[in-house]
């Protein structure tokens, strides 16, 4: 690549997401703030080679009321240093600054009370929103600069065009009428591998509510609505195969309760949305494939009640939902 060319591709405006087919600027509306203009004219870091592993650039972030550690490098504006001791989230737009002061003057102006997009899910205080990676990418990617502080395995793009999010909120603290978002998760618009979910993330100070089990729970129910069985992008982050084990280890074994003698793997995987690999995966971690065979071509297992027994103590497995179904807005 020439020098020239190279330079042309550093000075674009890069905010990271999933790799997209198109990798074109965000467009500009005059609806922008003062703050989002500038942070759009900011030079990123070269994103060209992903390949190296940076060291973690931001010591805190403030963010809903905490201040948390960050896990792992983000790309943020060059102009705030090669280390940022005190990263500022807004609460509403996740616009970003390195100065307190100007966390104070952007609040004075932002009139965001919650995400954009649409609710399609709500339950007492916690909401989920739909958002579209090109209608609202100015948020979208500020969401992926943010999440990408506590996501080791995240790739960085520059495109968020192609993607959905399901950004999960809680009530403010202070004000009723206003969301502020605690996780997401990205789900591909067309994914050829049906894929049903790209990258999944709980703020640190959220963890541990269960947040993280039910937003995949809902990327199985949008699989479910869809008629499609689904998976997660691979490789998981650590955190998100312990999601995963687990939910996947209860929602089978809740569908096997239903079940005495043969099932085959067809069956458990049109009954739960859950892909074969993963299926299998999960019958041997849990020892319950002991006892497959073949038959007329079919995967089936053979499941007891005892064997069911003692894989919900070894294991701890809880069954039960975090997620209502009957909470979905589908329209």
């Amino acid at each position: 690549m020439s020098a020239s060319k190279r330079r042309a591709l550093e000075n674009k405006d890069t905010l990271p997401h999933k790799k997209s087919k198109a990798d074109k600027p965000a467009p500009t509306t005059n609806t922008k703030t003062e703050e989002e203009k500038k942070a759009r004219k900011v030079v990123h870091p070269s994103l060209l080679d992903t390949s190296v592993e940076r060291q973690c650039n931001v010591s805190k972030v403030i963010y809903g009321g905490y201040e948390m550690g960050a896990w792992y490098y983000s790309p943020f504006p060059k102009e705030f240093g090669s280390v940022i001791e005190r990263l500022y989230i807004c609460d509403f737009c996740l616009l970003y600054m390195n100065k307190e002061a100007q966390l104070n003057s952007h609040r004075a102006q932002c009139q965001r009370k919650r995400p954009p997009g649409k609710v399609v899910y709500a339950n007492g205080k916690i909401k989920v929103y739909e958002i579209d990676g090109h209608e609202n990418k100015f948020y979208c990617q500020n969401l992926c600069l943010v999440a990408k502080l506590f996501l080791d395995n995240k790739t960085l793009y520059y495109d968020t065009d192609g993607f959905k999010f399901y950004v999960l909120t809680e009530q403010h603290h202070k004000a009723k009428s206003k969301d502020q978002m605690v996780g997401y998760f990205s789900k591909e618009k067309v994914s050829y591998d049906n894929y049903n979910l790209a990258c999944i993330m709980t703020l640190p100070t959220h963890q541990r509510k269960g947040y993280g089990r039910l937003l995949i729970e809902l990327s199985y129910e949008l699989s479910k609505n869809e008629g499609k069985i689904g998976s997660p992008e691979k490789p998981l982050s650590p955190l998100g195969t312990l999601g995963y084990q687990s939910y996947w280890a209860s929602t089978i074994l809740s569908l096997l309760l239903h079940f005495r003698g043969d099932v085959t793997v067809g069956e458990i995987c049109k009954g739960t949305c859950i892909h074969e690999e993963d299926v299998i995966g999960t019958l041997a971690r849990l020892g319950l494939l002991r006892y497959r065979k073949q038959k007329s071509q079919s995967q089936h297992v053979f499941v007891t009640q005892e064997m069911m027994d003692e894989a919900l103590v070894k294991f701890n497995i809880k069954l039960g939902r975090k997620l209502d179904p009957e909470n979905i807005r589908w329209k």
